[in-house]
């Protein structure tokens, strides 16, 4: 053992080539609701899934999709749920996908999701973004977090 292997004891050493096929590609979901307030100091739901914390194949994922959603107010046929599954379903057609958090704001909501394949996502959201029969008008901030600081900064703020 050299003098740094001390650091790396309890880490565990991920394969990132045939991730995939773990059994455990997806962990058990342990969803947190969390109460907040809007923009406009309007009280506000949200979910973060906790099942993240020790997710072993963060790195294997190491791009952040942040959406943006708005769905106008006149709308009663569309919901948070329909349209986060839209959006998670397109992309788990070619990404590995993990959705981590979703909060309500005064015109939708934003929501944080994870993905291995960063070219895939790129092209699909752009596809879906072009789609003159998209469900809902939404913008996507794509950043590499291969960290996942954004989803630590997210749990930092529940507590």
């Amino acid at each position: 053992m050299g003098l740094f292997d001390i650091f790396s004891l309890n880490k565990e050493k991920v394969d990132c080539s045939n991730f995939k096929n773990e059994a455990d590609i997806y962990p058990e979901n342990s969803i947190s609701v969390v109460m907040t307030q809007s923009e406009n100091g309007m009280p506000a739901t949200g979910w973060v899934d906790m099942g993240y914390v020790e997710y072993k194949f963060k790195r294997c994922c190491p791009f952040n999709l942040q959406f943006t959603v708005e769905i106008p107010e006149d709308n009663d046929e569309l919901d948070y749920g329909t349209v986060e599954d839209y959006l998670v379903e397109e992309l788990k057609k070619g990404c590995v996908t993990h959705p981590v958090s979703r909060v309500a704001t005064d015109f939708g909501f934003i929501m944080d999701v994870y993905v291995d394949d960063a070219e895939f996502a790129s092209k699909k959201l752009t596809e879906m973004f072009e789609d003159e029969n998209k469900i809902v008008e939404f913008g996507c901030g794509f950043n590499k977090d291969p960290n996942w600081k954004e989803y630590k900064r997210i749990i930092k703020n529940l507590g």
